[in-house]
């Protein structure tokens, strides 16, 4: 059940750089007091709370653990993810609560040494030549779970079965991917299976297989090609069973949230900022929209694609990395599985509807992170929390609330409708692209970082920001190339209304995020020097608010209006100088509202 919004409880921990923490306090302080092997056999049962207690007791530990094996802590970081996943998954298996952290060890141990095997062996010639040749589609991509089976079975056999202090689990581990490689070729034609496995098990060269069976190169690489995406799509369709098994064996096989409401009456055009606030609903007290905004940075992103002004434009940057960075500068942990295109995909708008429909998306591939994205959907759903996802119905965030194992059927919402999705149909949207976020249940694990948040929003104004897509132009520096379009009468209409009405929407938020700040200072003494630079930041967005107001009633979305004629586009190029000059106001006083900050000792 969704909790109601204590306003203001967070504000007064934002002034006062309070630790947050949800209403249960007190349950919360009991957990902690409990010993592990309590915990563990709480969780055990299937109580989540105690889990989330053991993963934040034995979180750091782990992680410096994976790191020291990797020495990638990135990769440690994605590593550790799919070790607790597991471990929630398994955990009734453990016999010996005493060994929790050894089990964990040899979960996160296993996952480590199976990436950085895969990391290795793509590095070999044996890879690169064939990827050489042209094999141009995405499942290839090292996300993919096939070539760490395929080679841990095949090339990795020997090795394991001499090591010292050989393990029996790992013995059984083996047969079973045997069994299941039997399988996976049984997908394959005579012709197919025959250069397949005298490429993988053999590991002969293309050059050498032609010779063996009376075939050009270019007839084994198409064979290849054509037999490794058979296989890759069998082997995601048996993984997703398997992980429906096991989590089926739990008696987890159900589980439908309260429907998420915030996309019925939709408050701003950031699907983002919709989704992960209405999620943080569902953990307890949490921060208003404008904070939300604000906060993650994302009142204050331009990001453009210069050569038509496309629709991607908002959202191409690097979802992983900004939305878990502002969740964590509003105090909140989060994970990420994300497979996702590094240049702007098609307009859903401008598209043939037919390639929205339910029926398209069957057509398509099978994303190699389909697993993945499920196992983190089902983690989030069953702790009560729905998962932010991308692509439901367009290219814009949503949220999935509930699944269905008998049904293979997803619940999820977003601006355009709300509905079942079935299990694998994840990753086939227009753009065939993975993205679920999910925030961990224990509600706020720390204290807003305004700081750090106001730290980032001005190094995207500077163009510093890492985490924007190739080809795309953020920050102050979007106004000249945006102008620049304008001026050669190259702008594609319906993607740059796109971009006016959520630039007009993101500084709206702004404004109202200053103006809360004023707020909640007001009754803080050592911060009442901050609000006259608050207020006055708080003015300048407003005033591009306006003159933005003006610009979307010239270029409504979807419509767009006639941006390419000379008269509406010299109209434009002037609102847009008036925008940016006000905005590179705001971020000089941005960057005194931070000096100030920095300047005040902290409590």
């Amino acid at each position: 059940m969704k909790q109601g919004y204590e306003k203001g409880r967070y504000i007064d921990g934002l002034a006062d750089n309070l630790h947050i923490r949800p209403v249960e306090e007190e349950t919360f302080e009991d957990r902690q007091k409990e010993p592990d092997i309590a915990l563990i056999k709480q969780a055990q049962t299937g109580d989540t709370e105690a889990f989330g207690e053991l993963v934040h007791r034995y979180r750091g530990p782990l992680f410096r653990y994976v790191s020291a094996l990797t020495h990638d802590s990135f990769l440690a970081e994605d590593i550790l993810q799919d070790g607790l996943i597991r471990a929630f998954i398994h955990l009734g298996q453990l016999q010996n609560a005493d060994r929790f952290m050894a089990w964990m060890q040899r979960i996160v141990r296993n996952q480590a040494y199976s990436h950085m095997q895969r990391r290795e062996q793509q590095r070999e010639q044996h890879f690169s030549s064939f990827l050489a040749f042209g094999a141009d589609d995405t499942s290839w991509s090292e996300q993919d779970s096939l070539d760490m089976t395929l080679n841990s079975l095949l090339n990795d056999a020997d090795r394991r079965s001499q090591e010292a202090g050989y393990d029996p689990y790992q013995a059984v581990a083996q047969q079973e991917m045997a069994n299941n490689l039997h399988k996976l070729l049984g997908c394959l034609n005579e012709r197919e299976q025959q250069v397949f496995t005298s490429y993988w098990m053999e590991q002969l060269s293309p050059q050498e297989i032609a010779c063996r069976f009376n075939l050009t190169s270019a007839n084994v690489y198409q064979i290849l090609s054509r037999s490794r995406k058979k296989v890759s799509q069998l082997h995601i369709h048996f993984s997703v069973e398997e992980m429906l098994a096991e989590w089926n064996s739990l008696g987890q096989n159900r589980v439908i949230l309260e429907e998420p409401l915030s996309f019925r009456e939709p408050q701003t055009w950031n699907s983002a900022a919709a989704s992960i606030h209405e999620m943080l609903s569902y953990i307890g007290p949490s921060p208003s929209l404008p904070m939300v905004m604000g906060m993650s940075g994302l009142s204050f992103r331009l990001t453009i694609l210069p050569q038509d002004i496309h629709i991607a434009g908002p959202t191409a940057y690097n979802f992983k990395e900004v939305l878990t960075r502002g969740l964590q500068h509003l105090g909140y942990r989060s994970h990420a599985v994300e497979a996702l295109a590094n240049e702007a995909g098609l307009n859903a708008n401008l598209v043939d509807p037919s390639m929205l429909e339910e029926k398209a998306k069957g057509k398509r591939l099978l994303n190699p992170r389909l697993v993945r994205a499920l196992s983190l959907i089902r983690y989030s759903i069953h702790r009560g929390i729905p998962a932010v996802v991308w692509d439901l119905n367009i290219p814009e965030f949503g949220l999935i609330y509930g699944y269905d194992d008998a049904a293979r059927t997803l619940y999820g919402t977003d601006f355009i409708k709300s509905g079942a999705f079935p299990y694998d149909h994840v990753g086939r949207g227009v753009n065939q692209e993975v993205f679920v976020l999910a925030a961990e249940s224990n509600g706020m694990i720390r204290e807003m970082n305004l700081r750090a948040a106001l730290t980032d929003v001005l190094a995207h104004y500077r163009g510093e920001d890492p985490y924007t897509l190739p080809n795309s132009v953020s920050g102050l520096a979007a106004y000249a190339v945006w102008r620049e379009a304008l001026e050669y009468r190259r702008v594609e209409p319906n993607g740059h209304a796109y971009n006016i009405a959520v630039l007009r929407d993101a500084r709206r938020y702004a404004s109202k995020f200053f103006e809360e700040l004023s707020l909640s200072w007001a009754s803080v003494p050592r911060y009442t020097s901050m609000i006259p630079i608050s207020c006055q930041v708080d003015e300048l967005y407003r005033s591009m608010t306006q003159r933005l107001n003006t610009l979307a009633e010239l270029f409504p979305f979807p419509e767009g209006g006639l941006p390419n004629e000379k008269l509406q586009a010299d109209q434009a190029i002037s609102i847009l100088l008036e925008v940016e000059e006000l905005e590179r106001a705001a971020v000089v006083a941005i960057k005194a509202l931070l000096e100030g900050m920095l300047s005040i000792p902290q409590q």
